[in-house]
């Protein structure tokens, strides 16, 4: 009895969700400019490399996320970089990164995305500690992982 609480109690947190009903149409053009990671793209990933952070009160960068339809993937911040990046894609989130920084942002978050055509959009963005260049990764179930390195107010070196 004692090992299952145990169990139970060092398991790792269940991974919020934003579903379909919660994002938007998205366009399906993916620009230069984007960060691709797998099916997901991150609108305009990659134009960050030089600028402040100025969006969640100066602690991150707005960025927009998109999958396919009928895809559910989960986008996550290894743990490296837990602590100095973090996902905002939730108001509530959104509401305690404004007040508490980056530390108060998810470490992952599972999209599930629209039935049909097109690609589904949600709002929201990255947040840091400071400008740095962060791995992120993308799960999608019986996929390999993917990762991908996204400018945050520093270029990634090649």
């Amino acid at each position: 009895m004692v090992a299952l609480l145990l169990t139970a109690a060092l398991a790792a947190p269940a991974v919020p969700a934003v579903p379909c009903r919660q994002g938007l149409d998205a366009t399906a053009n993916i620009a230069a400019r984007d960060a691709v990671i797998g099916p997901l793209v991150l609108i305009g990933g990659k134009r960050h490399a030089r600028h402040d952070p100025n969006g969640f009160g100066g602690h991150g960068f707005k960025m927009p996320v998109t999958l396919p339809a009928d895809v559910k993937a989960t986008l996550k911040v290894p743990p490296s970089m837990r602590g100095k990046v973090g996902l905002v894609f939730r108001q509530a989130v959104q509401d305690r990164v404004i007040e508490r920084g980056v530390r108060a942002a998810d470490r992952a978050l599972k999209f599930i995305a629209c039935t049909g055509e097109g690609r589904t959009g949600w709002p929201g963005g990255l947040v840091v500690d400071r400008p740095r260049c962060v791995t992120l990764v993308v799960e999608v179930q019986g996929r390999p992982a993917v990762r991908q390195r996204v400018p945050l107010g520093r270029p990634c070196r090649e």
